[in-house]
């Protein structure tokens, strides 16, 4: 990734106030100030996910899923099961003809990019992006979200979101915790292509 690029990107092109909006619509907060007006000075850091954002991993596993989904965005829920009530259908927030920009190069940073060494070779395919969320006076914390398997319609999916803690690069540990986690959820038949 080039955190130089996306700054430039979000300064330049996208500004504060589409930054926020986009935010808002995958439920992750920016921290105060949260007007456009008073991001202006951090957008370039808040461009590409430090200073002012601040988001759990399920709310990235919720950007995961909706671009798995084809733009649509699912309510996001803790547990699976009958006694779940959260069952709204999923609200379209991307354009279905836009998520080939997204997804493809998330596949490529598994096949030949910063999650390759760890990912590569993991079936079903796997499409994601690493992350190293910096820390004051600590190690970075290590950040893996992704979707599998990847190319696929019509098939089941899951959606993950990895962050370890002061772990360091995004992916020396994160993305390897990401590849158990599929490989198991393919053996409990939770996926499928």
């Amino acid at each position: 990734s080039c955190n130089a690029y996306f700054a430039q990107l979000g300064t330049y092109e996208v500004g504060s106030e589409r930054l926020l909006e986009t935010a808002e619509l995958f439920g992750i907060p920016v921290a105060r100030p949260n007007t456009a007006e008073q991001v202006k000075d951090a957008l370039p850091q808040a461009s590409y996910g430090q200073g002012q954002v601040v988001a759990t991993p399920l709310q990235m596993a919720r950007v995961a899923a909706t671009i798995a989904n084809g733009g649509a965005a699912p309510e996001g829920r803790w547990v699976l099961g009958e006694s779940n009530t959260r069952r709204d259908e999923p609200v379209r927030i991307l354009d279905a003809d836009k998520i080939p920009l997204i997804a493809k190069p998330m596949r490529q940073v598994v096949t030949v990019g910063t999650a390759s060494r760890y990912l590569a070779g993991v079936v079903p395919g796997i499409a994601g992006k690493t992350g190293t969320a910096e820390v004051q006076d600590k190690k970075s914390h290590s950040w893996f979200i992704g979707f599998a398997p990847y190319g696929t319609s019509g098939g089941r999916r899951i959606a993950v979101a990895v962050i370890v803690e002061h772990g360091g690069y995004g992916g020396r540990l994160a993305a390897p915790a990401t590849g158990e986690i599929v490989k198991a959820a393919a053996e409990l038949g939770l996926i499928r292509e």
